[in-house]
Formats: structure tokens, sequence, C-alpha cells
């Protein structure tokens, strides 16, 4: 399956220190693919680094606060045909409680026959001192847990021809090594219902990176070398010797079908992200790195004309047509490029930087979207207690609730459906001061309106929200 760009890793280690510094928030990792209208439906992620009042309990018992930071990484998806935007999935990280962090974190994601509302995605997620989880989630909203701590290495690739999920993800429990599994779909997904793909027939652990549904063939990494595996054969691509390629995170199949670019994630470790370009020859395959003087670089292809490649270098934005042998620039930007999308049969390229989303139309860019300003959390003690709208609102299943309290107290909140019955107690505890945020997950409830209430020393606050299935 062709791939859309989603670049995912720890982002939020390296992040803070290249955002712009009068605003904080920046755009980055578009992606983007036309629907069965013809409609053009992007992909995109707004980093907001955020600082929050963490509260514990020393051994006197006293409550110290301190300011710790966190923030939300959330992937939105715009509609290009009536402009909706919305959060697709949420992706964040803060610390709860009494210092407890919470984390959800996208890994992987790939859309069904181009719908962008049929979509399979790795998450992993932690709640305090409970041991991180991977779940997959198919579109009926189903979650398949996996009994394994996954390490940022899953991947996932659908082929819609046979309704078959291939993954991967690090499986402590085979020794580290990554594992390779099969699932099928059926009417209900259960972990006992999937099985190995034995792609190593040399000993050699394999990781896999994609899935190619032109021809049927796979895109295999070990630390060392990347492999080709097609009807029961392998072929080497190219080793390196250095430990680099298990970084490879994504890939875009050129129209040829048997040119493949292959984007590394090394933000965990530096701000620099590479693009090969591995190419089929007769009987042998060559190599090499795009722009390799560049440690800024996003990618966009022709899905329609082989060799055609769009690539940015930091501000700069260059077109080739021949696989990147030779390019020339076309566009300059003041603020950095941080991903690309080519709209196929068209001469329209949208270009995202850290401030703006662009329409390039006859080699014209005219923004159409902005980042949001900072909306930072003030790091005072609140100094009356309060409950904020819940957002996403409408939201479908996840949707997230803050309220701020003056002093650590015993706190509740409920919610409550329109007739008033208790539908589910979300906080019936100590919280501490500062600012508090729950996550409430309603998939087990039906679409419609609901109240959530906040009690505390006698202070009852009530607001509204909306479950939309």
């Amino acid at each position: 399956m062709r791939r859309f760009l989603f670049t995912i890793s720890l982002l939020f280690f390296s992040f803070p220190l290249i955002a712009q510094e009068s605003n904080p928030n920046f755009f980055h990792d578009l992606s983007g693919f036309e629907d069965s209208t013809g409609t053009t439906q992007l992909f995109y992620r707004v980093y907001e680094p955020k600082t929050t009042i963490c509260t514990y309990q020393d051994d006197d018992g006293d409550y110290i606060n301190y300011e710790d930071s966190w923030y939300n990484n959330h992937l939105y998806h715009l509609n290009l045909n009536n402009l909706s935007d919305s959060i697709l999935v949420q992706d964040y990280f803060f610390l709860q409680g009494f210092c407890e962090p919470k984390l959800s974190f996208l890994e992987d994601i790939d859309f069904v026959n181009r719908n962008p509302a049929v979509y399979y995605q790795f998450k992993k997620e932690n709640f305090g001192s409970v041991e991180a989880t991977i779940l997959l989630i198919n579109p009926d909203k189903q979650r398949l847990v996996l009994n394994s701590f996954v390490d940022f290495e899953a991947e996932l690739d659908f082929d819609a021809s046979t309704n078959t999920l291939y993954f991967n993800f690090l499986d402590w429990k085979g020794y580290g090594e990554v594992t390779h599994k099969l699932l099928k779909e059926d009417s209900v997904w259960t972990k006992d219902q999937y099985s190995e793909i034995d792609f190593n027939t040399d000993f050699i652990p394999l990781s896999f990176v994609g899935f190619n549904d032109l021809n049927k063939s796979f895109l295999l990494v070990n630390a060392d070398s990347l492999f080709y595996y097609f009807e029961g054969n392998k072929e080497l691509i190219y080793t390196s010797g250095n430990g680099y390629f298990n970084s490879f995170k994504d890939y875009l199949i050129d129209a040829d079908s048997t040119s493949t670019y292959l984007m590394t994630d090394n933000r965990t470790y530096s701000s620099k992200s590479d693009i090969f370009l591995a190419k089929r020859n007769e009987t042998s395959w060559s190599f090499k790195e795009l722009l390799p003087q560049s440690n800024s670089k996003s990618i966009s292809i022709s899905t329609l004309q082989s060799g055609q490649v769009y690539l940015s270098d930091t501000t700069k934005v260059f077109f080739s047509e021949d696989y990147g042998e030779t390019m020339q620039e076309i566009l300059e930007f003041e603020e950095e490029v941080t991903g690309l999308y080519k709209k196929p049969d068209s001469d329209i390229l949208y270009v995202l930087t850290k401030t703006d989303l662009y329409k390039v139309e006859n080699g014209q860019p005219i923004s159409i979207k902005q980042v949001p300003v900072s909306n930072e959390e003030t790091s005072e003690i609140p100094s009356a207690v309060s409950l904020k709208q819940n957002y996403p609102n409408p939201f479908n299943p996840t949707t997230t609730i803050e309220f701020e309290l003056d002093k650590a107290t015993f706190t509740k909140l409920t919610v409550f459906d329109v007739l008033g019955r208790k539908v589910r107690e979300l906080v019936n505890e100590t919280r501490p001061a500062g600012t508090n945020t729950i996550e409430f997950n309603a998939t087990n409830l039906a679409s419609g309106v609901y109240l959530y209430r906040l009690e505390v020393d006698g202070v009852v606050q009530t607001k509204r929200l909306t479950l939309i299935k």
C-alpha cells in the first residue's frame, strides 16, 4: 500500500528546542490523499508545548507543587471540500493526579481504500504506574491489546484486496527481537487471531517496513541491511554495517512500483531525518541518499508519473523528474518547511511550514491555514475552582476534561445522561491543586448529549458534552 508520511517518534524530546520563540506551537508532518470523490484530504500535526503544576506528597504529608512540561501533538484532518478541520487522533503527554504520567502516543496509521473515516492505528498508552501497552484499533473502534511493551518500533500496513493487516512490534517476550505478525479481518478480532509470518529464513531478525500493494512485495530491515521480499524470495537491497537501518519509519512507492523512497526517523537523537531512494534494476539494486547535506527534509511524489519527486531542504522546495538525480529549486519560504503533498494530475502542491499551510498553484503560494497561537496555561495555582469545557466537542470516542483546583482536596467528577442518570464516575478521590486533566472514553455509550459535573468543597459546576458516532 502506498504509505502516507506520518513520522512517528519521541517528538517531544527534541521539538521544543527548535520551535519558534514567539509562538512555541508549530506545524509538522503533512500528508494526504484523494478520496473516492476526488476531494483532497490532508493530515498534519500541531506540536503544542505546555506547562502545568504537578503536585506530590512528601514524607511529612505536605503537598509540594512544582512546574513541569507536557505537550499535545494531535493528528489533524483537513477536508478541502468543506474546509472542516478536526482532530483525528489525539497524541499527548501530561502529568495527572500526584505527578503520574499519562501518555497517548500515535505510532502509525494506515487508511483503507483512501477513506479518511476508515483507518487502522497503532497507539501506545500509559496510565500512571500501569505498564505501557500497544493498542490496535480497527475502523469499528475495537481494541486489540497486545500484551507486550513496545519501544517505538511499531509498523502496520493494510492490504485491502485480501482484508489482511500486516504489522510488527518489539516484543520483549521474544528476547527483544521484532516479531512479524499477520492478522486477518473477521467479525470480531481477538488476541488469539494472529499468527507469525516467518521472514527470518536465515535466522536474522527482520523488521517490517511496509507492504507494496502494486506488486505484493515487502520491505524488511534489520540493524544493518535493507531487504526486498517478493513471492518467498528475499533480495538484499543494501547493507551499511553500521546498525542504522532500524530507523526507517516511512516509505513511498513510485509509480513504477519498484522504486521506493525511504524516510528515517532520527528525531529522537537529533533533528536530522534522511531520505533514501532504493531503485530496482533488472538484476540488482541501486541505493542512495537524496539531499545528503540537508538536516531538514520532506518529500512528496507524483503517484501518476514515474520519477517525479518534490523535496524540501530547510526553507527551500525542489522538483525532480529523474528520481532526484537532478533537482530544480522552485520555492523558498521564510520558515522551515515541515511537510509536502503533491495533488495527483494537477499542478497544485501543498507546503507545510512551521507557521503556515500553503496551497501552491501556478507557482504562487497562498496561506490557507496558520498555526494556532499558544494558549499556554499559567503556572500559578488558580484562585478558585473552575470546570473547563471538554475538548474536542463534539467527540468520538474520547475527549479531554480539565478542571482547576485552588488547593488539594477531595473531588468528584461524574457524567450523567440528560435524564440525570449517572453513566460514569471519572474522579472520586483527593486531587492536587492546579490544572487536572481527565480523559473520558465513551466507547460503550450511545450518541447524544451528556452532562459532566464537578463537586469540590460544596462547589458544584456542570457543563454539557456531545458524543457523535
